[in-house]
């Protein structure tokens, strides 16, 4: 409590004014940037939920909620929805049942355990080939069918939602109302829009797609240096997308941000906030350009968020504001099991984890009681039966459980012995001006521009210094935890969304001090929130470049196709690759890594694939080259022309056909018809070539006609593991019969080891077949047949190893 015009009141007074100039100095700065499409989205979606609310009784968040059913409908996206509110509805049911009433927690804290529980369960089945949709959809189901009178209390609670009035909530109330569910129609429309962004396409979209099309994922950090890092939510996100599509898993990141909105309510209620504060916490963390951009492209952090903050206020409440011993046990398990689901979810985990220690050590009063021991064994089974998974899987693959980081101290041999660093240039630590560098230069932060952390910061300030002196004991420990966890993560490296959940408690801080009456104004508490949130909406792109409202690609499939055809024309060269390569050999990539949807393998001549990268570049000449894209069962190279040196972009060309280009992009094939192994291919001698029969060869025309009982064969060197093509020119000697495209594989002591064999039906003209290879492990040489596969006899014009 702050009495008004006391000594702490007016050093509350005193940092704002600092702040306010600081901000307006900052603000001097700035170049206005033009109305993006995400600022207009939200200004329709505002006036529109306005008229509906001033026209009906009905509470802004159920109309809402039939407003998006409309534009789900409108946006041809109604599947997507309903998976994604199935999947919410069986995690929820799930949760509930798992805690079984040990805790005190509303639907969402029920929602994250049973979310967290699929996700588990979805890791560990990716390691084999049962990732199916039906597996998925069964999955599903099971709570639901399970727990059926759970789901008829939630129904007729959603019901009772829809029937009630607003009656009971003030005008401001219902204006915050108004402006949140502004956001979430934002929020939700983006979702809706294509993938384009490079996280996204490179791994978290990738990661569902590979499991959808191969049914397991490889876990093979030598191809993807990132296969074996936490991925919680992209096996949460692989859930929806194996029974909807992109826009499902999409749709599920923007639900976990809107989900954080909620979690930030309770916290603030938790805190001493009233219904009013909780309303300006929400909608302060929505309407920041950080929370957008995650929602703008398939990120985790929202996932890893919703699990850092409910396992957060899970230890507070392991204190003595829970007056039941029991309920403070209970809470000590939750928060194991809900930060092992974040350790499971992002490796930056770990380095918050000692900040909530030291939080729960301060308060050890109110926990050491009896019934401790068990407690702390289940909360650490649930924290490491969570969270542990993906680095004893890391460990036991790659020799470092935390692969590719601290590779100095585990030395394993996929990757050098020096410690994967981050980018450079966001630099590390904190000073006396970070608050200033983070909301004005932004790009020193963050992949992004001015106003990308939010002008919030330029208050916080004075709202951490109000909750100092307030003696609120509550916000005191969410400050506490904002700024630890904040301070240790830039100590490592200074960026943005690695701070993701200091953004959510600072939403709390701000709104409790602000919104309190008995420390500022009324009005003044509003005309500062209302200039925050339209600073913030005005910038809400700043920390994205995806996040563009296109209404032709959210209305017709043939407008989304154009938008992705002019905005990213890769992923429709993906679509064109997976048609070519049917066989769904790797691909060569020497373009940016967004093949999310690739059938088949990519390999990146980057640090994603260091092996392949330095194989790549010791190929000094063109057959050098080839023999390494042969060596991987390459057949297809897609290039961005723009993108690569000079001399490697020449022995590329050297060694590769066109078949397809989208502006700088060329999609190439492996030109083997040079590296003929055979003798005599065309058949112009017989040298190289052993003959059952003499007469089966004729020198003039130089066709050979020959049956299953007398062939004609050639035996070449190979190279184990490498693809080759086998193929012949043949029709009918006589009469229409069957020939063979053989090839029979043989050991180093000459001893027959397997047969691949294609037979064809011949004609009277002469046709080509093929047939692809790949010699075996230990094979070293090949018999190849010319042959008929019946006693008939099949001429033979040509015949091609290569």
């Amino acid at each position: 409590m702050l009495p008004r015009f006391g000594l702490k009141y007016a050093v509350v007074l005193l940092v704002l004014l600092a702040s306010a100039v600081v901000g307006a100095y900052g603000f001097s700065t700035l170049e206005l940037a033009p109305m993006n499409s995400s600022t207009r989205t939200i200004l329709l979606s505002l006036a529109g939920l306005a008229a509906l609310t001033v026209l009906t009784r009905k509470p802004p968040v159920i109309l809402c909620l039939g407003l998006l059913a409309c534009m789900s409908i409108a946006c041809g996206q109604t599947w997507p929805v309903i998976v994604v509110a199935v999947f919410a509805l069986s995690a929820t049911v799930l949760g509930r049942w798992m805690l079984r009433q040990q805790a005190s927690a509303d639907w969402s804290v029920h929602l994250l355990v049973g979310a967290g529980t699929f996700g588990t369960l979805t890791g560990l089945a990716a390691y084999l080939p049962i990732n199916y949709p039906w597996l998925y959809g069964t999955l599903l189901s099971l709570p639901l069918l399970l727990g059926h009178t759970h789901v008829s209390a939630i129904g007729r609670e959603l019901l009772r939602h829809i029937q009630a009035t607003r009656s009971a909530q003030t005008p401001l109330q219902t204006g915050l109302d108004v402006m949140v569910c502004g956001f979430a129609c934002l929020y939700v429309l983006v979702a809706f829009m294509p993938e384009v962004g490079h996280d996204a396409l490179a791994m978290h979209l990738f990661v569902p797609s590979h499991l959808a099309q191969r049914h397991q994922w490889s876990f093979d950090a030598s191809t993807y240096v990132w296969a074996v890092m936490p991925m919680l939510a992209d096996w949460i996100y692989s859930i929806v997308y194996m029974l909807a599509g992109e826009t499902a898993a999409r749709l599920g990141n923007s639900a976990f941000t809107l989900l954080l909105a909620w979690q930030i309510r309770n916290v603030t209620l938790w805190a001493g906030g009233s219904a009013t504060s909780a309303r300006w916490a929400s909608l302060i963390f929505l309407s920041t350009p950080l929370a957008f951009a995650e929602s703008s492209s398939l990120h985790v952090e929202s996932a890893w968020t919703a699990f850092m903050l409910a396992g957060t206020l899970a230890i507070l409440k392991v204190s003595s504001f829970t007056p039941d011993p029991s309920e403070r046990l209970s809470q000590l398990l939750l928060a194991g099991v809900l930060l092992g689901f974040a350790m499971a979810t992002k490796a930056v985990t770990l380095s918050v984890l000692p900040v909530l220690l030291a939080i729960l050590l301060l308060q050890y009063r109110a926990w050491a009681i009896q019934g401790l021991g068990k407690t702390l064994l289940l909360g650490s089974a649930g924290l490491l039966l969570a969270g542990a998974t993906p680095y004893v899987s890391a460990g036991y693959l790659t020799g470092n459980p935390v692969f590719p980081f601290f590779n100095a101290i585990f030395h394993s041999p996929l990757w050098p012995n020096i410690n994967f660093e981050p980018p450079a240039a966001f630099g590390t630590g904190m000073t006396w001006d970070t608050l200033y560098r983070m909301v004005f230069k932004s790009s020193q932060f963050i992949e992004g521009r001015v106003g990308a952390a939010g002008f919030q910061w330029l208050l916080l300030p004075t709202a951490a210094v109000a909750v100092l002196l307030s003696g609120n004991k509550k916000a005191l420990g969410i400050l506490l935890v904002g700024v630890g966890a904040m301070f240790v993560t830039f100590h490592s490296t200074a960026y943005l969304r690695y701070v993701f959940p200091s953004f959510a408690l600072f939403s709390v801080i701000l709104a409790l001090p602000f919104s309190d009456a008995r420390i500022f104004p009324r009005n003044l508490a509003i005309v500062a929130g209302t200039l925050l949130i339209l600073t913030n909406t005005r910038f809400i792109q700043a920390a994205t470049y995806y996040g563009d409202i296109n209404p032709s690609a959210l209305l017709s499939q043939a407008g989304r196709e154009a938008y992705l055809l002019e905005r990213l024309p890769i992923r429709k060269m993906v679509d064109t690759v997976n048609t070519l390569n049917s066989g769904y050999q790797p691909v060569a990539v020497f373009a940016p890594p967004l093949m999310a949807g690739l059938r088949g393998d990519a390999l990146y001549a980057s640090w994603y694939n260091l092996k392949w990268k330095n194989e790549f570049d010791g190929a000094r000449t063109p057959a050098a080259l080839t023999q390494r894209l042969r060596q991987h069962q390459v057949n297809w190279l897609l290039i961005d022309l723009k993108s690569l040196p000079q001399a490697p972009l020449e022995r590329l060309l050297a060694v590769s056909t066109s078949y397809a280009r989208l502006d700088d992009l060329d999609l190439r094939k492996l030109d083997v018809t040079r590296y003929e192994l055979l003798l005599n291919p065309e058949l112009s001698s017989l040298e190289g070539w052993s003959l059952t029969s003499s007469s089966s060869y004729d020198a003039s025309r130089k066709i050979l006609t020959v049956n299953v009982k007398t062939p004609a064969t050639q035996r070449v060197e190979v190279t184990p593991g490498l693809s080759y093509i086998n193929s012949v020119s043949a029709r009918c000697a006589a009469t229409p019969t069957a020939g063979r495209v053989q090839a029979n594989w043989m050991d180093d002591q000459g001893d027959f080891i397997t047969a691949s064999i294609e037979t064809f039906d011949c004609t009277r003209q002469w046709e080509t077949h093929e047939m692809n290879v790949v010699a075996p492990a230990n094979a070293t040489s090949v018999i190849i047949y010319a042959s008929g596969h019946t006693d008939t006899p099949v001429a033979f014009r040509s015949l091609s190893f290569r």
